[in-house]
């Protein structure tokens, strides 16, 4: 083929586009078309009535369809294209079909290319669509990648242009912090020309869940260093929270104490070394974050508490004073710790540090975790000063808030026993011997004391019962047993008074009165009646009543006053010369011997009885309740006497009592 020809050819197919492209453009517009592209977003209000112009109707349309099409958005320039087509008959006119208007992709402008919102918020993010210079109205956007953000919207997010162009998304931050990719796309297709992606940035919101590990900050005893805490910080949805400034403050707050503060990494963690040796027990550590707290730790030292307190209580039980070491390591952690003041008190208080013994027992009181103890320790501190009635005081106060406590009724027993029978005062060493006393239930202490009012008051029988109670309820309380022996030897029961002697002897092995009451078991193994009768035999009775020495001064005085008597001495008469001569011999002292023999046989008798009866000794307790009884010491003795002389023997009996 021939260049010319291949011109012609070339021409005529442009030609024949060209026709086509325009034919296409002229197509009469029907209803629906119209409707197509007023909903659509492929053409702006002016480029719409610009086809109308170009194509015209195919169609006439009336006042309704004018109507309808308003309502779909049809502008002023819109619905008078129409009317200028259907006036022309629907005749495009030849200006139009010869300058056809160019149509312009549509174009984004977007605000940023990245921002950030905090989690649980919804962020706004506006974009404007145009084509050319011409902001474009009523286009439908989507956004693609939102329905993959957690806890956000679930579903791509759509927004229509206002006249302005602008369409504003409303984007859920969702719930998990980071970065997400999202894009804005025409919800027709139809390609978009710029820029159209951007990041959203979630950020954590405000911090509201804060972790401590551990939830308890052990600081135990003695050399105790630091302690490990981590602090973790997140907002309400779980996401953490870094770059914040956290702080431990001390309560209760001390002035040398310093609060620490750490700043928390990316997983939201801050760590802490904490110096255990400020802390007490029962301190708490507050975690805040600003000036708003948000967390305790609680400070402890139970663990090595408990382990301390139960030694030191082993040794205290044990009567061992080294326990004051593990009570000092306690309050070096837990300064109101009331067991461990009330134990060290006891130990001071029988090392008779009275004032530190003092101090520590009030302390405990103060703080009331165990009143009747402290008051109990107070009323035994008063004991070992021999102050009764203050210690009276203390354990009445402390019944007063618990009557079955052991250690306050056997207290206020013994300060009873010792006001109403100072004489069994030298049993307080004993009793009060180990640091901590030993304690008897409260109901054989209550036992003991109303035996001890009805002792006091004479009442035999029923001190008999209420000792005998006690001892039931407390076999193994020497002082029990003690006083009821004294009980049976007022009521004559003389083989169970020996009983109960042997029995406190056995309880209390030291104890610091065992020669007089081995003295007097013995002395009530001696009946007065029947060394009255050994006394038949001259000194028997001494003998019998374990005094020998008198026992030999009347045997000799009787020996010796017999001795007297029976001596002979001669009958001499004299002669009528004035000679002496013997006319045989004869027993002057005979009548005086004899009496005086049968008066120190018979105030040896008399001595042997009394004395019997005086070395049992006087069972009852001085009382003001009494009837006024002297006591053995202040009976009179009768003690006989033998003397010698030139003359011969002489008797006597020297006669000793108390004046008062």
């Amino acid at each position: 083929m021939s260049r010319i020809a291949r011109a012609l050819t070339g021409a005529l197919c442009l030609s024949l586009a060209v026709t086509t492209a325009r034919a296409q453009d002229a197509a009469p517009l029907h209803k629906g078309d119209l409707v197509r592209f007023l909903t659509g977003s492929t053409y702006s209000k002016p480029e719409i009535a610009a086809i109308i112009r170009r194509a015209c109707l195919a169609f006439a349309p009336t006042a309704r369809d004018n109507d309808n099409l308003k309502d779909l958005g049809a502008t002023p320039a819109v619905l008078a294209a129409m009317k200028t087509c259907s006036e022309n008959g629907n005749k495009v006119a030849r200006a139009e079909i010869a300058t056809p208007a160019p149509i312009r992709p549509m174009e984004v402008d977007l605000p940023y290319r990245g921002f950030s919102a905090t989690a649980g918020t919804v962020a706004l993010f506006t974009v404007t669509i145009r084509r050319g210079p011409t902001p474009l109205s009523g286009v439908r956007l989507l956004l693609h990648g939102s329905r993959e953000i957690p806890g956000g919207a679930q579903a791509e997010l759509t927004a229509n242009t206002d006249r302005d162009g602008h369409a504003t998304f409303s984007i859920p931050a969702g719930s998990t912090a980071g970065n997400y990719n999202l894009r804005i796309a025409d919800a027709d297709g139809v390609e978009m020309n710029g820029v159209t992606d951007f990041v959203l940035t979630t950020l954590p919101s405000a911090p509201s869940l804060v972790k401590v590990t551990p939830q308890t900050l052990d600081i135990g005893a003695g050399a105790r260093g630091t302690r490990e805490v981590t602090v973790a910080v997140s907002d309400p949805f779980g996401n953490p929270a870094p770059q914040l400034i956290v702080a431990l403050r001390q309560y209760p707050q001390r002035s040398d104490a310093r609060m620490p503060t750490q700043v928390t990494d990316r997983a939201g963690i801050a760590h802490f070394a904490v110096q255990a040796a400020p802390l007490q027990d029962g301190d708490s550590l507050v975690v805040s974050i600003g000036d708003k707290p948000y967390a305790t730790l609680r400070v402890t030292a139970a663990a090595e508490i408990t382990t301390l307190l139960l030694e030191a209580e082993r040794q205290l039980s044990e009567g061992s004073v080294t326990a004051e070491g593990a009570y000092d390591s306690v309050l070096q952690v837990d300064p109101n710790n009331t067991r461990a003041l009330i134990g060290r008190g006891y130990i001071l208080s029988s090392e008779g540090k009275q004032e530190p013994a003092t101090q520590d027992f009030e302390a405990a009181l103060k703080d009331g975790d165990d009143r009747v103890g402290a008051l109990t320790g107070l009323g035994y501190l008063a004991l070992r000063r021999s102050d009764l009635t203050n210690a009276a005081t203390r354990f009445s106060e402390a019944m007063k808030i618990d009557s079955s406590d052991a250690g306050a009724a056997t207290g206020l027993a013994y300060a009873e026993l010792w006001r109403i029978d100072p004489r069994q005062s030298p049993h307080r060493a004993a009793a009060l011997a180990s640091p901590r006393p030993t304690t008897y239930p409260a109901e054989a202490a209550n036992k003991l004391r109303a035996g001890i009012d009805f002792f006091a008051a004479r009442n035999l029988s029923g001190a008999d019962r209420s000792l005998s109670s006690a001892a039931t309820a407390a076999p193994a309380w020497p002082d029990v047993y003690y006083t009821r022996a004294l009980v049976y030897q007022a009521e004559g029961k003389t083989s169970l008074a020996v009983a109960d002697f042997q029995h406190y002897l056995q309880l209390r092995p030291n104890a610091v009165d065992r020669g007089a009451v081995t003295s007097r078991i013995g002395a009530l193994d001696r009946s007065p009646g029947q060394a009255f009768a050994l006394g038949i035999l001259p000194g028997g009775g001494q003998f019998y009543t374990h005094q020998p020495v008198l026992g030999i001064v009347v045997l000799g005085g009787v020996a010796a006053s017999a001795v007297w008597a029976l001596k002979s001495s001669p009958i001499i008469f004299t002669d009528p010369f004035g000679q002496p001569y013997q006319a045989g011999t004869k027993r002057k002292n005979l009548t005086t011997g004899a009496a005086v023999g049968g008066g120190i046989w018979l105030l040896g008798a008399i001595e042997a009885a009394l004395h019997a009866s005086s070395a049992r000794g006087d069972p009852y307790p001085p009382s003001s309740l009494a009837v006024t009884t002297r006591k053995s010491s202040e009976l009179p003795h009768l003690t006989p006497t033998v003397g010698f002389d030139q003359g011969g023997p002489r008797l006597g009996a020297s006669l000793s009592f108390a004046i008062r």
